[in-house]
């Protein structure tokens, strides 16, 4: 069992003045040498944790910046639970059985364990739902209730290859938030449930685009919208008011079927409302590309600009006492000390600087908030890995 003190010495040594980067022994520590997790964790806090590490939605961007790991803590655990063609989902994955086999990977001690709690807490992964004693995994049963939300009749009967009518049932009784509710719906048994499970990996695909945002595009009573269109679409239909949609060219009845059925999460949703038809969708379509939408703040949680310093300084802390991402800098300055100490006070100003105007902000919780500013203020050390010097010296850093 590793020492925590070894550990956060370590971590410390590298924080306080890279007075001696290539020290022996700090990096052969942390990654020699494990807890006893398996023994020290509660089963309830285990499964927690196992359940965030084993959905795919778990990348390695959120287990660097938002659970903080290590940055080769984050790339080991993803490797081992994506598996040889580094993609989740997917048929070759190593989810992990136990603390035991998390605790097996290199970089991921006590403090990864702490910081992993501390993240499946805040952020629990989707839950399994048996249904009709089908098992979805929580990211299947995600996938399937999207993918339920979003499919034609045609996709539900030849694609996912249900019976044509399960496929028509679903599509009429539509809106789901869960698979359970897809089960009392006619003719949607076992086999059916294990065609929409077979179906999940499809979905997923679809319902992530390329930056990992919810896809909304698709054709709803027959009008169709594209990714940016839809996504205003979903704004005007939870925000404008019977109003605003009226004046913008849909039927009052309409209008108001749309205000009262309120929130939505996807345009299938709001398509599915009793009394919405084309000329709604139509209408929500013209509001949405006319440019004319521009939604109110969310009422709720203002990010003061002493909450986002400190959450500016927990980023910087977290990337000073990254071990890995420490030793990336290094390489790129040669292990040159003061070329170190300056790209990281580089980045330091630069992450100050993208989060500056985000003081005063609204957002609809703290968890929003804290989410939006590790995705701003926390580019810098992303864009530092994956672009080397070619982002430094964008930021004014010579060498």
């Amino acid at each position: 069992m590793s020492s925590p003190f070894a550990v956060r010495s370590c971590s410390l040594f590298l924080a306080a003045a890279l007075a001696a980067l290539g020290a022996p022994g700090c990096a052969e520590i942390l990654d020699a040498e494990h807890s006893d997790a398996s023994l020290a964790i509660a089963s309830g806090d285990a499964a927690l944790i196992l359940a965030a590490v084993n959905y795919p939605g778990t990348t390695f961007t959120v287990l660097d910046a938002a659970a903080g790991l290590d940055s080769r803590a984050a790339q080991n655990i993803v490797d081992h639970r994506n598996g040889a063609d580094g993609v989740t989902p997917s048929a070759d994955d190593n989810l992990f059985g136990d603390v035991a086999e998390l605790d097996a990977i290199a970089y991921v001690g006590d403090v990864a364990f702490e910081k992993l709690l501390a993240f499946a807490q805040a952020h629990p992964a989707p839950a399994a739902e048996s249904v009709e004693g089908v098992l979805f995994l929580g990211w299947e049963s995600e996938s399937v209730v999207w993918g339920v939300g979003h499919a034609t009749v045609e996709e539900l009967d030849v694609g996912a290859a249900l019976e044509s009518r399960a496929a028509s049932n679903l599509v009429t009784a539509r809106p789901f938030t869960s698979v359970t509710q897809m089960g009392p719906v006619a003719y949607v048994g076992a086999v059916a449930l294990g065609a929409l499970r077979a179906y999940a990996d499809v979905w997923w695909a679809q319902m992530h685009d390329a930056a990992g945002a919810p896809a909304l595009a698709g054709t709803f009573d027959g009008v169709a919208f594209d990714e940016a269109t839809a996504h205003v679409a979903l704004d005007v239909a939870n925000g404008a008011t019977q109003a605003e949609l009226v004046a913008h060219g849909m039927y009052s009845t309409g209008a108001s079927h749309v205000v009262a059925a309120r929130p939505y999460a996807t345009l299938a949703a709001v398509a599915a409302v009793d009394g919405v038809g084309t000329a709604t969708m139509n209408a929500l379509h013209a509001y949405a590309a006319s440019g004319d939408w521009a939604p109110a703040p969310p009422a709720g949680y203002v990010l003061t600009t002493e909450e986002l310093a400190g959450m500016v300084q927990l980023l910087k802390e977290g990337m000073w006492e990254d071990e890995g991402f420490i030793h990336d800098v290094a390489d790129l300055a040669a292990w040159d000390e003061a070329l170190i100490q300056t790209i990281m006070t580089a980045l330091e100003a630069q992450m100050d600087l993208l989060a500056a105007p985000m003081a005063g902000t609204s957002w609809t919780d703290y968890d929003a908030a804290h989410d939006a500013v590790v995705n701003t203020a926390g580019a810098p050390k992303g864009r530092t890995r994956n672009e080397g010097w070619a982002y430094l010296e964008s930021i004014g850093v010579a060498h």
